[in-house]
């Protein structure tokens, strides 16, 4: 019986021993190499790479116990059954598999079993080498010796393959956080592959030398046929023919290492280039789709958007699924190779107008078809907004002229066809400059988007109603009967209109006038309606306002009058046409002349004099009415300023004119520049400078006052609120209307009512100034009431300023 150690000493040749480790520790890095590279790989090359390690471990494993066999060396001579021989070595190679291929399943585990696998293979081949030994003695073991043989064995591998069961080397797939400490790395992989190594010879050489040491040879009276080959050259043999085994497969593996690290680099270039090229896909704003016979096989994220889907829902399907039915003819293998415009199916089922054109390419080795898709939406809303800005107003909303004509065009050819009737109505607000001038532009364009709904609402479905400019606003209407249906719709509309607006939690009215004009009796072309259906709007505002009226042929000839006139009053204005006359204005008890009243003249080189009432009312109209009255005021200033120092003259002042903010700078300049002192001037306003706009005419009387201008309420006593305009503005005078004064000698009535308001204008300290005096009975009357002031045909016409002067060089009438 021997004990390891003595079988080592005494037992075996050294140099056999050494050339045994040496196989050993070969066939042990050359394991672990071949089972990394089994590792690395998938399918089929996992089985190639692993059938090759257990081929090369096991042959190793083999040839390190038959080297160390003949390396013992008992005093007796030893040979070998070669059946039984072959069977170790089977048994060698089939359990190294078994315990490769459980190892490669990763983790502690299966590194564990299928290193007990490689012991029991390490086993199996000993024991059953040792059973093909042929000599002339009884073989048996020690218990313990074998036990602890197959124990150092197990946990030699056990523990060798469990140290190989994570990452060895640094590469692109195996570097990170997780494999991060002092066996990790280039450097650190190698440490590692070296301690496993020589973990597993240890268990390898431990089991062989330790279950040496556990055989008992009893020598007995049997001969054993000698061998013919002298152990050392056998041993040579033997480690030589594996050492070429395990020499090609450990260089097999280091070349397949070399190609795989450089397939890993290649690959991660490639994924790589493919992030590179999916980031750079994704942060487009255009849409790409990649297909080939016609099924999806890629798409980026601005894609996933426009059609509302996650990618699993979009890759695999056909193309044409997600085109509009009625966009998908014509479109070849579903790829346009011109840029065209389609309708995409949206996962909430509205369409989405895009842009699509395709390339053909290869992907991954065949033919497929790139296409780019451009979201039109935002362009195609753009569109429509200037479309909608083309043929709409802004502000309201409502069709602008140019949509309005195109309607009423497809109206009259309808009705040509048909035999209908086509109405247009034209109607403004009747106060708007007033509320325009008074709250702003704010103000206005809030009124004129209010009156917009309310016209809206008053209008029939079928009608149109357009917006022109300013308050203009049109209506067109259609498939309705005639007249009827047009005067239906303006009396609502009068009293939509009619009603108090709120702005700014101010209640406003303004009222409109309407002109309708009908096809055919009345025109039979758009233009033609339109200039008649104005034409009636003036009438209609020439009527009272309020109200609507349908155009007649004799209003045309009016109108055309009335426009004549508007162009010559322009030409009047600087054509030296018009002219100041002056009526003079006494007092009462003395009939001594107090000042002079401006009244303009028009003496037309065709027409003759021209009424002041046939052209004032239609320079307020126009907005003439600022130029002439300021010429107006300028004459009769400069004129006064050669009068004595006691005569004034006084200057009507018309509603418009208020409407300007500058009215009070531009009287005091023409008072600085005629030299006329502010005192001398009386302006003299109506009532409905007050009613248009009671806040601003006030403020601009007071300022007008502090000037020094005298300041006098014309026509007093035919309005219904003079009172309370005596209360809120401290009048220098106050004119009694020529209707009072007219019906003194008469009517009792007309005498009691001037006598209070002289009597309300004495106590409030108002001069009083009676109009329309004509005859002495009237004076005598006046004067019997205490009248300050009169003006009539009974102190004199009004007269050139050449008269004036003259007559004011008289002593007796200047006193």
């Amino acid at each position: 019986m021997f004990d390891v150690y003595a079988c080592l000493t005494d037992q075996h040749n050294p140099w056999l021993v050494a050339l045994a480790g040496v196989i050993c520790l070969f066939a042990a890095w050359t394991a672990l190499s071949l089972t990394d590279r089994a590792r690395a790989a998938v399918g089929r090359g996992r089985a190639l790479w692993t059938a090759a390690g257990a081929l090369a471990t096991g042959g190793g494993i083999w040839a390190t116990h038959f080297v160390a066999m003949l390396a013992f060396q008992p005093d007796m001579p030893i040979g070998y059954d070669l059946g039984v021989t072959a069977l170790s070595v089977a048994l060698a190679v089939g359990l190294t598999g078994a315990g490769l291929g459980v190892n490669l399943r990763g983790g502690l585990l299966p590194a564990l079993g299928g290193g007990g696998l490689m012991g029991a293979a390490i086993g199996a081949m000993h024991y059953t080498g040792m059973a093909a030994v042929r000599a002339p003695a009884t073989l048996s073991y020690d218990p313990r010796f074998v036990v602890a043989s197959l124990i150092i064995g197990g946990a030699g591998a056990a523990a060798a393959l469990a140290l190989t069961s994570g990452p060895l080397t640094a590469g692109p797939l195996t570097a990170g956080p997780l494999t991060a400490g002092p066996l990790t790395g280039e450097r650190g992989g190698l440490k590692r592959r070296v301690a496993a190594a020589g973990l597993l010879t240890a268990g390898i050489c431990g089991l062989h030398f330790t279950a040496m040491a556990a055989v008992r040879l009893i020598p007995t009276e049997a001969l054993l046929v000698p061998s013919t080959t002298a152990p050392t050259g056998l041993a040579a043999a033997v480690a030589g023919i594996t050492m070429m085994i395990l020499v090609l497969s450990l260089a097999g593996s280091i070349v397949d290492q070399r190609l795989a690290d450089r397939a890993a680099r290649e690959a991660a270039r490639l994924r790589a280039s493919e992030t590179r090229f999916r980031q750079l896909a994704d942060v487009t704003f255009e849409g790409i789709v990649i297909h080939a016979g016609k099924r999806i096989l890629d798409v980026n994220r601005a894609m996933t958007r426009l059609l509302g889907r996650a990618p699993e829902d979009i890759i695999g399907r056909p193309v044409l699924d997600f085109v509009a039915p009625g966009h998908r003819k014509g479109l070849t293998h579903a790829t346009p190779q011109e840029p065209r415009e389609i309708a995409l199916l949206h996962a909430d089922g509205s369409l989405v107008d895009v842009e699509v054109l395709g390339e053909a390419i290869e992907h991954d080795g065949r033919p497929a078809w790139v296409v780019a898709v451009r979201d039109l939406r935002e362009r195609k809303q753009a569109e429509e907004r200037l479309r909608h800005m083309a043929h709409h107003d802004l502000l309201t909303q409502l069709p602008n002229r140019a949509l309005f004509n195109d309607r009423l065009e497809q109206a009259l050819a309808q009705a040509e066809r048909d035999g209908g009737a086509v109405a247009v109505l034209c109607l403004d607000l009747d106060r708007f400059k007033a509320v325009n001038d008074l709250l702003g532009h704010h103000g206005g364009d809030a009124l004129l988007q209010q009156a917009a709904q309310r016209l809206l609402r008053a209008a029939n479905d079928q009608d149109t109603v357009a917006r022109f400019s300013g308050d203009e606003f049109v209506v067109l209407q259609t498939r309705i009967a005639q007249p009827a249906g047009a005067e239906a719709a303006a009396k609502r509309m009068v009293a939509a209109l009619g009603a108090p607006f709120d702005l700014d939690g101010q209640p406003i009215l303004v009222g409109t006038s309407i002109g309708i004009a009908l096809y055919p009796q009345d025109a039979r072309s758009g233009e033609g309606l339109l200039r008649n259906a104005d034409t009636a709007l003036y009438r209609a505002k020439a009527d009272g306002r309020g109200t609507y009226r349908f155009f007649e042929a004799e209003m045309d000839a009016r109108l055309q009058e009335r426009r004549r006139l508007e162009r010559d009053l322009q030409q009047a204005l600087f054509g030296e046409q018009l002219t100041v006359h002056f009526q003079p204005l006494g007092d009462c008890s003395t009939q001594a002349i107090v000042g002079f009243e401006a009244l303009v003249r028009w003496n037309h080189p065709e027409r003759g004099l021209v009424a002041p009432s046939d052209f004032i009312p239609v320079a307020e109209d126009t907005g003439l009415i600022v130029p002439l009255g300021e010429w107006v005021l300028r004459e009769a200033c400069r004129e006064a300023a050669r009068w004595p120092s006691s005569i004034r003259v006084a200057v009507n002042l018309s509603p418009v004119q208020f409407r300007h903010a500058d009215l009070t700078e531009r009287v005091v300049a023409i008072l600085k520049d005629t030299g006329l002192p502010p005192e001398r001037l009386e302006l003299e306003v109506t009532e409905g400078v007050l009613i248009d706009d009671s806040a601003r005419a006030l403020s601009t009387l007071r300022a007008l006052k502090n000037a020094g201008i005298r300041i006098s309420l014309d026509d007093f006593g035919t309005g219904y609120s003079s009172l309370s305009y005596l209360q809120s503005f401290p009048f220098d005078k106050i004119k009694i209307d020529r209707s009072f004064i007219g019906n003194m000698p008469t009517n009792e009535d007309s005498r009691s009512i001037v006598r209070a308001i002289i009597a309300l204008a004495r106590s409030l300290r108002i001069t009083v100034t009676a109009e329309g005096v004509e005859t002495e009975e009237q004076l005598r009357l006046l004067r019997s009431e205490a009248c300050n002031q009169v003006q009539g045909y009974l102190l004199g016409r009004p007269a050139p300023a050449g008269d004036v002067t003259a007559r004011l060089a008289e002593p007796e009438l200047a006193r």
